[in-house]
């Protein structure tokens, strides 16, 4: 770690970049434990994990370490991926597994932090460029607001020619009552359904192969099918193998066999809806509903604060035209979170005029759709 820095950064002759190896795994790790910027976004088995499930899309590792004075004090994930618009155009994207990157994370207390920030972004931006990115996408969204978010986001946007693409999020405000304000509906299927299924918690050792073979095989079924790598749930399973995440399993009395299974990363007293697989056949019994009041339950335990459940579904826009199931996710999510919210602050840049147009024209398509303007 940087300790005791003693000079100013005044020229980026002080500032130089380290590319990723996977014997430095541990340094990245550190450097998460310390950063407040970083959330279980940023861990090396979350990026492992995203490496793998974009394979697909023939995703590389760009990702960095900056090094101030020949010591390392930032981390930049950088993973980049062919992605596709419509049939015809198809081109490279600065994505974690077609979702946004986490934004650059940092020691806190560096001097010229901003020098430092713009630095990261300067290479990062160079890097994707000679990958033949069209685009860049940052989520700046820590464990816990850190009330300079705002700021960071706009003097990045300004200084780097990036657009504004933030978003609200579901949140669970993690307290004693937290459950007694779940909707009521809710409560009630739970008591009414949660005495014919076992429900545990499955971390470190308990994942086992045969854990990590049954959330495979309830992903596929609920999703209608296999979409990423088989060797991308080994990597899924060992995000809780780690105990950065937990399994939630809700399981038949009786005859034993999963139902459900919730996946919830956990890092520094915060939560992260990760990832969910219900059986089809049991969604009559709410299954999903008592996986998500077993996590808040173990959360509480736990003294984590905060749940974040994923973007609320909001009134249809140029940009984003939600669909009846993202509004349906979104009501079930609100079923939850009562109305609480967290901004996730996040900034996109085009690197191709290609790339651009194939993203406005799905948007101007969706928009004509949504107007029936044939």
């Amino acid at each position: 770690m940087h300790n005791g820095l003693h000079t100013a950064v005044n020229a980026v002759e002080n500032l130089a970049i380290l590319p990723l190896t996977a014997d430095r795994s541990m340094e990245w790790d550190r450097l998460c434990a310390y950063s407040p910027d970083a959330w279980f976004w940023h861990t090396w088995a979350n990026m492992e994990f995203n490496f793998v499930a974009a394979q697909k899309n023939k995703a590389k590792n760009l990702s960095f370490f900056i090094l101030l004075d020949g010591e390392p004090v930032g981390i930049v994930p950088l993973l980049v991926e062919q992605t596709k618009f419509g049939d015809d155009y198809s081109a490279w994207d600065a994505a974690y597994y077609g979702g946004p990157l986490p934004w650059p994370a940092f020691l806190a207390g560096l001097p010229n932090f901003e020098g430092i920030e713009d630095y990261a972004f300067r290479e990062m931006e160079r890097r994707a460029r000679n990958a033949a990115a069209g685009r860049i996408r940052v989520r700046l969204s820590p464990p816990h607001p850190l009330g300079n978010e705002e700021q960071r986001l706009a003097r990045t946007v300004s200084a780097h020619r990036y657009l504004d693409s933030s978003f609200v999020s579901h949140s669970v405000n993690i307290q004693a009552n937290s459950l007694a304000h779940v909707r009521e509906r809710y409560r009630r299927y739970v008591k009414k359904f949660i005495s014919q299924y076992e429900l545990s918690i499955k971390e470190g050792a308990t994942v086992t192969k045969e854990v990590e073979d049954i959330y495979f095989r309830l992903h596929v079924k609920d999703a209608g099918g296999q979409f990423r790598s088989r060797e991308s749930y080994v990597f899924q399973a060992n995000l809780a193998r780690k105990h950065e995440a937990f399994y939630v399993t809700a399981a038949r009395r009786g005859d034993t066999s999963i139902a459900g299974m919730l996946l919830v990363s956990i890092s520094k007293g915060a939560a992260y809806d990760n990832s969910v697989a219900v059986d089809p056949e049991c969604q009559d019994e709410y299954v999903s509903h008592m996986l998500k009041w077993t996590a808040i339950e173990t959360l509480l335990a736990r003294g984590v604060t905060t749940y974040e459940l994923g973007q609320k579904a909001l009134l249809p826009t140029t940009a984003v035209i939600p669909s009846s199931k993202d509004y349906s996710i979104s009501h079930f999510k609100e079923g939850w979170s009562q109305g609480a919210i967290k901004t996730v602050w996040m900034a996109e840049k085009f690197l191709d005029a290609g790339f651009l147009s194939a993203v406005m024209t799905a948007r101007a398509d969706a928009v004509k759709a949504y107007s029936a303007l044939g």
